[in-house]
């Protein structure tokens, strides 16, 4: 049966071709699509409608079939399906059928958009479960256009059978050439199902994960994106804030507003119909926020931020400016995080349902006051950093966050990243990117352990504690010996033993002799094949004990093949260098090659030599370098691992390039100016250690001690104003003004100490002199200074006197420095000497 009638297609065919130009992304054009069908089963439901097994599936063509102007694209849903005036008034351009509250599809025009900028034809074919007849009705933009007629026809047609209730959307006839849209469905193709399947997942995650309804590109299911986050159960401590969990779940209401029904108006508390349209359909909308904000398992450059949810799709991916810039009232941007390197770990998921987007979702109205009421409850009114004006008021999640996380510098339980502890260094160092990428697959897969967070901590509690030489006891005479040795170094009784290969003695032998103590023959087998040795490469007979080439013992490993540092190394990714590539002498790139670099954790000595090595390099198609940071060249040269390393790649590139050593680019193609290149494009920032950069670093060691203080002394806070001299008060006037601090505030702050916030370093040196002792013992720096069990009386008072003269004479230095702006690089170099020594005694 077919019966022809027609929709109104208002508005005129101009504007309607003219949306098709409207900016958009790919996927979000199949997202719009996506919302639609979403919102049949959320109207279903809300009706009354049971639908078994609700799916929405999306089947897309191969970039072939477009190249030959074939294929088609197809989004089809199992929903109730439309009636004729549904489908009339979901095709038309302008018109929403959908509450702009509760649905995904809020402005009517993104079906017409998003299907315009696919292709040139749409079909709609639409069937009810208690309708005998399905709709099919096909807009095409060529026939349209031409014709001029806002009336498109549309057919009653036998339902078919694999379609008894739902909406299928088909989308074909590309754009051809030279058309604004040419291309835009190749990109979406281009991306490859995989790719489409992840983002989806992403952005329906809230929706997919509940598994009340399934997705399927080309008939495979999209899953649910998952933040890889650590446990609630899991906190940090931070002095004056205490435990701080690594994640914080929310569902508060913060207000309600009521609205019309109809076209969203502000309705007033006495008014019963709206201004704006007279509907009397009022509503009462809660502003209720949902979700939760937390902790990474690992941190990143790109991957981090909050999922801004409307309705169940991700309007926002990771938003980073909203959360973590802050606006002050002079329009000034300042960045809050990260602000300590460039990764960043604060992820989360916030529903967002009550607060309006633009007309595309692409994101939410910012200068809506749900938008800045919903702000205002998740990151608060101030910077997220301590020290700026009104944080002291800012109770806000993202804040706590922020106090409790906001860098990585102490592996472990300290800050909560996973690690291991270093015995060289005997401090904790933070794992390498490959195990952290191990470990992220395996929550993916879903693995016990890595899914939750059991085995991530036991990374974290590996790097506090340092690993115990095992001991075991000997039998014999009670001494304790290294785990692995076989004999006894007390009393020589055999601790992990063999029998003797003589028949006629078998006595029990240590494992490692090569003769027998008692009988005196040979352990060697009587049938051996010759031997390589480890060591040199030197062939050896089988009867051999010893390598006749190097002397070294049979099964002994090279302690400088590739093999045995690997094991016995850890990766840096400091001081790794991924697709190194410089500028070459003639003005090309030298081809990119990933640079290595492990930490050895032991001493690296050549077969035959006493004295180690600094490094030693591997090149192939990547270059691996192992060092020794243990080595005498950095501890006592004070040479950086940075330049060797710089210098091991230049050679390499050098070598590589040798068509450059010519005359037409002699004293350019040199080993000192490629190495210069490296140390400059890799660690720059790191290395250049300009007046500048101590400055800075100065000012903010004295921020650490006056946020310490703020703790430290509260009891004596009116008394350290009384102190300070009018030179000092006056430099604590101009640093409020400069902050934008009211000076009237300034009678509070002598009560609660905030004052000292704004000391310059002067005033904090002579508070350090006046009052030393509460700077030591764990207050500022962890050195031991008030008692001894090991000194008393004079002998104490002296070794007081000798802690204070050194730190007084550090914090001069640095006061000296920041006062005068002293350029010598002698001075800089004793000021940057002093620096690292306060910095390194500071209380954790």
């Amino acid at each position: 049966m077919r019966a022809s009638n027609f929709f109104d297609f208002t508005p005129d065919p101009k504007v309607l071709i003219a949306l098709t130009h409207t900016p958009m992304m790919p996927l979000d054009a199949l997202c719009e699509l996506v919302d639609n069908a979403i919102d049949s089963f959320a109207m279903a439901k809300l009706i009354g409608i049971k639908i078994d097994n609700p799916l929405i599936s999306i089947e897309l063509p191969k970039l072939a079939e477009l190249n030959k102007n074939m294929g088609k694209i197809r989004i089809r849903d199992n929903g109730p399906g439309l009636t004729a005036d549904m489908a009339e008034k979901a095709i038309k351009a302008g018109f929403s059928g959908n509450n702009p509250y509760d649905s995904l599809g809020l402005f009517g025009m993104g079906f017409n958009i998003s299907t315009g900028k696919l292709g040139r034809v749409t079909r709609l074919l639409t069937a009810r479960k208690d309708e005998p007849s399905a709709i099919d009705v096909v807009i095409n933009l060529d026939h349209i256009n031409q014709t001029k007629s806002y009336q498109l026809p549309f057919n009653l047609i036998d339902k078919p059978k694999e379609l008894q209730n739902g909406t299928v959307i088909e989308i074909d006839q590309w754009w051809p050439e030279g058309n604004a849209n040419s291309h835009f469905v190749k990109r979406l193709v281009q991306y490859g199902t995989t790719t489409v399947r992840l983002e989806l997942g992403r952005r329906y995650a809230s929706i997919l994960r509940r598994r009340e309804i399934r997705m399927l590109v080309n008939g495979e299911s999209c899953e649910p994106f998952e933040h890889c986050v650590w446990d609630s159960s899991r906190y940090v401590d931070r002095k004056g804030r205490g435990q701080i969990p690594a994640r914080f779940d929310f569902d508060q209401a913060i207000g309600t507003q009521r609205r019309c029904g109809s076209c969203t108006a502000l309705i007033q508390v006495d008014s019963t119909e709206c201004p704006s349209c007279g509907s009397s359909n009022i509503r009462s909308i809660e502003e209720r926020i949902k979700g939760w904000v937390g902790i990474q398992r690992f941190d990143s450059n790109t991957d981090f931020g909050i999922d801004l949810i409307r309705n169940g799709r991700a309007i926002r991916i990771a938003e980073k400016t909203a959360f973590f810039e802050f606006v002050d009232e002079f329009k000034k941007t300042f960045k809050d995080y990260p602000i300590d390197g460039p990764a960043g770990r604060i992820v989360g998921e916030v529903h967002l349902n009550h607060v309006p987007v633009d007309f595309l979702k692409q994101d939410f109205q910012r200068s809506s006051p749900e938008w800045q009421r919903a702000m205002s409850f998740l990151r608060g009114d101030s910077s997220l950093q301590p020290t700026q004006p009104n944080a002291d008021k800012n109770e806000s999640y993202i804040f706590k966050l922020y106090q409790g996380y906001r860098r990585v510098r102490t592996p472990g339980k300290t800050d909560m990243y996973m690690g291991y502890f270093d015995k060289e260094s005997s401090k904790p160092e933070r794992i390498s990117r490959e195990i952290e990428k191990e470990f992220y697959e395996k929550f993916l897969q879903k693995l016990p352990g890595y899914y939750d967070d059991a085995e991530w901590w036991k990374k974290v509690e590996e790097a506090d504690n340092p690993p115990l030489e095992e001991l075991i006891d000997c039998p014999g005479c009670s001494a304790q010996n290294p785990k692995d040795y076989d004999m006894c170094l007390v009393c020589g009784y055999v601790l992990i033993g063999k029998p003797c290969l003589n028949p006629d003695c078998s006595k029990e032998i240590p494992k490692s002799a090569q003769s027998c103590p008692h009988c005196g023959s040979s352990q060697a087998p009587k049938v051996e094949e010759p031997w390589t040795c480890q060591v040199c490469g030197g062939r050896n007979r089988a009867t051999d004990p010893h390598c006749t080439s190097c002397g070294e013992v049979k099964g002994k490993e090279n302690p400088v093949s590739y093999e045995y540092l690997i094991s016995n190394s850890n990766k840096s990714d400091e001081l790794s260098i991924p697709g190194c590539s410089i500028q070459l002498a003639d003005g090309t790139f030298s081809s990119p090659i990933n640079v290595g670099v492990y930490a050895t954790s032991q001493a690296i000595i050549p077969p035959g030599k006493k004295d180690g090595i600094p490094l030693i390099t591997f090149k192939d198609q990547e270059i691996t370098i192992f060092i020794d940071r243990t080595h005498k060249v950095f501890k006592s040269f004070r040479v950086r691992a940075e330049q060797l390393i710089a210098a091991e790649v230049a050679l390499y590139i050098y070598d590589v390039n040798r068509r450059l050593s010519v005359k037409q680019y002699q004293g350019e193609h040199t080993l000192t100016n490629i190495e210069w290149q490296i140390l400059n494009t890799r660690w720059a920032d790191k290395l250049e250690d300009n007046p500048d950069k101590i400055r800075e670093e100065i000012v903010s060691f004295f921020v650490q001690i006056k946020e310490r203080l703020l703790i430290l002394l509260g009891s004596m806070f009116i008394d350290i104003y009384n102190e300070l001299t009018e030179e000092q008060i006056k430099h604590l006037v101009n640093n409020m003004l400069s902050n934008g601090v009211d000076i009237s505030l300034l009678g509070q702050m002598k009560e609660n100490g905030q004052f000292i916030l704004y000391l310059d370093e002067s005033a904090i040196a002579d508070i350090f002199k006046k009052y030393s002792d509460a700077f030591f013992d764990g207050g500022v720096w962890a050195v031991s200074y008030s008692q001894s069990n090991e000194l008393s009386g004079d002998v104490l008072a002296q070794a007081q006197m000798r802690i204070r003269s050194l730190y007084t004479n550090c914090m001069n230095d640095l006061v000296d420095f920041i006062r005068f702006r002293i350029p010598e690089p002698g001075i800089a170099q004793k000021t940057r000497l002093s620096l690292d020594y306060l910095q390194q005694k500071v209380a954790k």
